[in-house]
């Protein structure tokens, strides 16, 4: 039995690339598509909450409550919305005309200026829970600032005045954001992004032409040559795990000067675990394939299995928060490994050494997944 022969395979890849070229949809697909993804996406989906609307009810109609007011109305977090007929608070909320009802009691002012710990009422549209916990988040914030900025301006009250005596200590807290200085959404979102795009191109694309090949009937053909099924499926996929490797770095430089990424990772280490990653997806690609007939059905097939792939990998909802038996189930998901990879090297700047677990298990499910997708491909086609 003859031996590997390099200039078959290197015969394969031009063939795939000179028909890469020649299908207009499929160099949109491979090219023009991820970087419009992450151009929408980058901007669409965000962990930011902002322009809440809210409705802020006085009662109290003092100078301290409508300081109070005006310490909202000069932050993007919040809308100030009117209520010229006086509506109801609960049916605002119902009726979406706000999301937030802030009630400021009568007496609000005095009570605050005698240190008699006035209460507020919050009521927060709690159907999106994250966004509600956010949004409260901020009210507490915008509020706890207000009262402290009062309370402590000797302009308006002396040092020695009976309620400053009567305040606690106070603890000065000095924080520091680490990674993401400015609290970046981007910088959090599009490396997930990369991620989940070179996922499609690599898993689908490859599919889709081994199914084409079948689909037309050359596959038979090819199987009745010399040509080895190994020289074929590296001839074949060998051009897609390039491409893949282009991407990601593409995709990374048009996000640095779109979004202001910053790459603050060893760029090698990222090629290094991306290679390893794709042997993951590609072997799915080929599996698709075995499975389907037409393009059409590992289209559908190859999205049927992203859709898991995604919704347990972390993107969208921290593994974290998930329930204990589905945090065990993302286990057997290799996008969650990359996708923290991803994130750690491009945000963090971890090394090698940091990421152990994460490219160990990425190496043992690419190689699992590739050596039985071959198995299977030349099992199908014997």
């Amino acid at each position: 039995m003859r031996s590997l022969s390099p200039q078959v395979v290197l015969s394969f890849m031009k063939k795939e690339f000179r028909q890469l070229s020649r299908t207009r949809a499929m160099l949109f697909l491979v090219f023009g598509a991820p970087l419009i993804q992450v151009l929408i996406l980058g901007f669409a989906v965000t962990n930011e909450v902002k322009h809440v609307k809210l409705y802020i009810e006085d009662r109290d109609n003092s100078a301290l409550s409508r300081t109070l007011q005006q310490s909202f109305s000069s932050t993007d977090r919040f809308n100030l919305i009117d209520n010229p007929d006086n509506i109801k608070a609960t049916d605002l909320i119902n009726d979406w005309k706000t999301q937030v009802v802030l009630t400021i009691p009568p007496g609000f002012g005095k009570d605050l200026t005698l240190y008699r710990k006035p209460a507020l009422q919050v009521m927060v549209d709690g159907l999106d829970g994250n966004s509600a916990a956010v949004a409260l988040s901020y009210v507490q914030g915008i509020i706890a600032t207000f009262i402290k900025s009062e309370l402590t301006d000797t302009r308006k009250y002396p040092p020695d005045a009976i309620f400053i005596k009567a305040m606690p200590a106070q603890v000065e807290i000095q924080d520091r954001m680490w990674y993401n200085l400015d609290l970046n959404s981007p910088q959090y979102i599009v490396p997930g992004l990369v991620v989940i795009l070179v996922t499609i191109i690599s898993m689908m694309v490859s599919a889709m032409s081994l199914v084409k090949e079948k689909e037309i009937g050359t596959l038979e053909q090819l199987m009745v040559t010399p040509v080895r099924k190994s020289e074929l499926l590296l001839g074949k996929l060998i051009p897609y795990w390039l491409i893949s490797l282009f991407e990601i770095s593409f995709v990374m430089t048009a996000a640095h000067f779109i979004f202001r990424i910053h790459f603050a990772g060893n760029i090698f280490t990222m090629g290094l675990l991306a290679a390893v990653y794709l042997l993951t997806t590609l072997g799915l690609g080929i599996l698709v394939s075995t499975a389907t007939s037409t393009q059409q059905q590992a289209m559908f097939f190859a999205w049927f299995l992203m859709v898991f792939m995604l919704l347990l990998s972390g993107f969208f909802v921290p593994v974290r928060n998930m329930p204990i038996s589905i945090q065990y189930l993302t286990l057997l998901n290799p996008m969650r490994y990359f996708m923290n990879i991803a994130r750690e090297v491009i945000i963090k700047g971890n090394e090698l050494k940091y990421l152990w677990n994460e490219a160990l298990a990425l190496f043992v499910y690419g190689f699992a997944i590739f050596s039985i997708s071959v198995a299977k491909f030349r099992k199908v086609t014997k």
